[in-house]
């Protein structure tokens, strides 16, 4: 029988590839009550719950008319808790090329993702998201 922790390892790995499909399933890994929160100090930034989270990635998901691949570059997990590593590759609907490094914390229960906090290099995302 698996842990807990290969559990939320596997659902953590079910979840960036559904990211990586462009579809919105990944909002299946989502409860009502899940808080995703962006480091960044600009409109990328910020806390949202699942609702707000639909438009607002549906923006910049839009925005990268190929999607986003994201590769697992490592993993670790502690009962509830994932932090994973991620390499992000894209080109932007302006040509520009995308490719980021992400660092995530995934608080999971009952399979569901409670709670995402992303790092990632904020300063490319308003780069190539914002124009700044």
């Amino acid at each position: 029988m698996s842990s807990l922790t290969d559990e939320n390892k596997k659902i953590a790995k079910k979840f960036f590839e559904a990211l990586s499909t462009g579809s919105d399933k990944y909002l299946d890994f989502y409860t009502d009550d899940s808080v995703i929160w962006t480091a960044g100090d600009n409109a990328i930034g910020g806390t949202r719950t699942k609702k707000e989270i639909i438009n607002f990635a549906q923006n910049i998901l839009a925005a990268f008319p190929s999607g986003i691949t994201f590769k697992i570059t490592g993993m670790t997990a502690e009962e509830e808790k994932v932090a994973v590593e991620v390499s992000g590759e894209a080109i932007h609907a302006s040509g520009q090329t995308y490719n980021n490094q992400y660092h995530f914390l995934l608080r999971i229960q009952d399979g569901k993702i409670l709670e995402l906090k992303e790092y990632m290099d904020t300063q490319l995302a308003a780069k190539i998201l914002l124009g700044e």
